[in-house]
């Protein structure tokens, strides 16, 4: 097991399980803004009030706000401030939206936003993401699932070989998840996990990080 305990690797299957639908690097946030449709030409002349200001949408332009799984008034996670430093404190608080960004992905059944945060060096990113994908393609969805992330500590980058400037470890208890299909009916569900132990090794790139190692550890 390369030295990875049983631990470990049942942190892993369990997120690849949940991915896969229990049986089963992008570009940085979009800042385009949303300009008001213009008013028509009128004959009379009427009072005028100041133009709405546009606004920025904050989160990437393929990014669902709402799901079948998404908590009464929850909002996508928003990239943090502090994951701007180029430090391991900023990674720290990188890894903890990443993972954020995964539960939304469940809440959503659509990785979209995890991948705009992920290299192509990340095996298991893309692994979840495909089984995913593979679950929403068959018009099913993600019923619980969700995860409780804590804070997230340094770690050292070795024995990775993955491009890397930071590496932290992330704690999550991950809720009872169950699959269900297109008519109602759930299925090929498992219990809730607690303390899952997880390695995000990430690396900066244009301005944001991307997880370029990622692993269930003992």
């Amino acid at each position: 097991m390369s030295g990875m305990g049983k631990r470990g690797w049942c942190a892993v299957a369990a997120v690849a399980a949940l991915a896969a639908g229990c049986t089963s690097g992008g570009a940085g946030p979009n800042t385009s803004t949303v300009v008001p449709a213009s008013t028509p030409a009128s004959s009379s002349v009427a009072p005028t009030s100041p133009s709405p200001t546009p606004t920025a949408r904050p989160y990437p332009a393929d990014i669902p706000l709402t799901g079948h799984n998404v908590k009464p008034g929850e909002k996508p996670p928003l990239y943090p401030a502090a994951a701007r430093a180029h430090t391991q404190d900023g990674a720290n608080a990188f890894a903890e939206f990443f993972m954020h960004t995964l539960d939304w992905a469940y809440a959503t059944t659509n990785p979209s936003y995890m991948k705009h945060y992920s290299g192509p060096s990340c095996g298991l990113c893309s692994g979840l993401a495909t089984g995913i994908s593979k679950t929403a393609a068959q018009k099913h969805w993600y019923l619980g699932g969700r995860l409780t992330i804590h804070p997230a500590t340094a770690t050292p980058i070795g024995p990775v070989t993955a491009p890397a400037d930071y590496c932290s470890t992330v704690i999550v208890d991950i809720t009872a998840t169950s699959v269900v299909d297109k008519t109602g009916k759930v299925f090929n569900g498992q219990g809730a996990l607690t303390k899952q132990s997880f390695k995000l090794c990430m690396k900066l790139s244009s301005g944001s990080w991307r997880g370029t190692y990622f692993i269930g550890t003992t």
